[in-house]
């Protein structure tokens, strides 16, 4: 347990160092890696990482690996907006090996044909070319009484057009249980190497945050969350969310940072449905679906 923690403090640590850290705003690359790929996610605009409550989010969050105590299958699809168009989808599965949480997952972002252009800067009539990033992940977690802690391992590929670039990246955190209903969170995520023909520098960021839950009345419970984000290119971020749950039945969640985010949950026996929308300023309107089997 000593050595994972401390082994994860020293990769925050670094993380948060470094030529890669303070960077020109808007200068790092593979973004997709830094998006929530999980309905509740983004329904909490990225808020929550001190209560994650499906292995799926551990495409983002690598404490969520220690949630599952049976085998998952969670699936996600993004629908972005006719301004973007792309389309993303996610795929994680999870199980328990003794006191260990493994975790395997893998996601890509396509974007339709991308009109090309001449020197002039005008329409090359039939001119076009492809974009696209596909990514897969390693993870482990454990539960340690109060305290929990995860890592994941992500290589990833990106082209746009004969361009490419490869990545091989880091995430990790560690989890505390406060008292009875409070739980604190911090992890990195995408600390590592972009190796490309250029320079290309990651979307490392850093996120700490707390969850506060009580019961509600008539079997219904709540939790808040806030947490502080920061990635290498961007300003600080305030996130907070909201989620009302009804047992492990149902569950409705709303979240804001630069607009509000909104989504639910509905679970039957072994399989969950998850649904999310998310309006911000660059992306306009996104619709994210997911889908969890437990076995």
């Amino acid at each position: 347990m000593r050595r994972l923690f401390f082994l994860t403090l020293l990769l925050a640590s670094l993380a948060y160092s470094g030529e890669y850290w303070h960077i020109e705003k808007g200068a790092s690359t593979m973004k997709i890696l830094s998006m929530p790929t999980e309905p509740r996610q983004a329904a909490l605009a990225g808020a929550g990482i001190a209560s994650p409550a499906n292995a799926g989010e551990a495409m983002r969050n690598p404490l969520a690996g220690a949630v599952a105590n049976t085998p998952v299958l969670s699936f996600s699809r993004t629908e972005f907006s006719d301004l973007t168009g792309a389309s993303r989808v996610s795929l994680l599965a999870g199980s328990v090996f003794g006191s260990w949480h493994l975790t395997a997952g893998i996601e890509s972002l396509n974007y339709d044909k991308i009109e090309g252009y001449t020197e002039d800067g005008l329409t090359a009539e039939g001119l076009s070319f492809t974009a696209g990033t596909m990514a897969t992940q390693l993870g482990i977690a454990r539960n340690f009484s109060s305290m929990s802690a995860g890592l994941t391992a992500r290589y990833a590929n990106q082209n746009i057009d004969d361009y490419h670039m490869q990545g091989l990246l880091f995430d990790g955190g560690v989890k505390y249980n406060l008292l009875k209903n409070f739980a604190f969170g911090a992890i990195f995520n995408n600390l590592g190497w972009i190796f490309s023909d250029s320079k290309e520098i990651a979307p490392l960021s850093v996120q700490a945050g707390i969850t506060a839950s009580c019961a509600l009345p008539l079997g219904f419970s709540g939790a808040v969350s806030a947490d502080l984000y920061k990635r290498n290119d961007s300003a600080e971020e305030l996130r907070t969310g909201l989620e009302i749950m009804y047992e492990e039945l149902f569950s409705v969640r709303f979240g804001y940072y630069d607009a509000l985010s909104m989504g639910f949950a509905v679970k039957f026996s072994s399989i969950a449905i998850e649904y999310a929308y998310q309006n911000r300023d660059v992306l306009e309107a996104n619709h994210i679906f997911g889908v969890s089997l437990y076995f």
